[in-house]
């Protein structure tokens, strides 16, 4: 592990005691039916770190970017946790009015979160390849989308070499997010 990357992770201990850190020596993370490297709520934040570094420390960034929206946000980041718990009742098959609405309220709230992750990781100089970083994190914003028309977690997102690769090098910009171009969702069915 680099120096900086030793560094950032010994200050984010120290501004995020409040909450409560576990760093899980597994590949990843089990929450219900769903698997993930990371996640973060109002009193946790887990990360898997069974992997190298380099595969871990890009999501513990995005995941301490869950937190600053909690702490400098707080009712905004509220409403759009609340949209994701409909979208998770939704996805157990319960019914929820207006999803579409609850859905772009999580795109919001992910764009916000990414684009809080590109400018941390180049602010603390930390070993992640930006432009490669901001496609996975596009395949992953515009992952809702499939979500939303097949009423389950889009897997294909950033784990999908065809669909990541194709994406554009910059997080997109919020518009996009909520309205992207047809080009962009074609490549989640092909």
């Amino acid at each position: 592990m680099d120096q900086a990357t030793i560094n950032f992770l010994g200050r984010a201990i120290l501004r995020y005691r409040q909450f409560k850190l576990t760093f899980v020596p597994q590949k990843y993370l089990i929450t219900g039916k769903a698997t993930s490297v990371g996640w973060a709520n109002d009193c946790e934040l887990r990360i898997a770190t069974k992997r190298p570094p380099s595969t871990w420390v890009d999501v513990f960034v995005h995941e301490t970017c869950h937190l600053d929206q909690q702490l400098q946000r707080p009712t905004w980041h509220e409403h759009k946790e609340e949209a994701l718990r409909k979208l998770d009742h939704w996805l157990e098959g319960k019914r929820v009015d207006h999803i579409e609405n609850h859905i772009r309220s999580v795109i919001e709230l992910e764009w916000d979160c990414e684009r809080r992750s590109v400018r941390k990781i180049a602010r603390n100089k930390l070993p992640v390849n930006l432009k490669t970083y901001a496609q996975m994190a596009n395949a992953y914003i515009l992952g809702y989308h499939w979500t939303l028309k097949n009423r389950k977690w889009c897997k294909k997102t950033y784990e999908t070499t065809y669909i990541w690769t194709r994406m554009p090098e910059k997080i997109i910009p919020l518009k996009t997010a909520l309205f992207p171009p047809d080009k962009l969702i074609k490549l989640f069915y092909e």
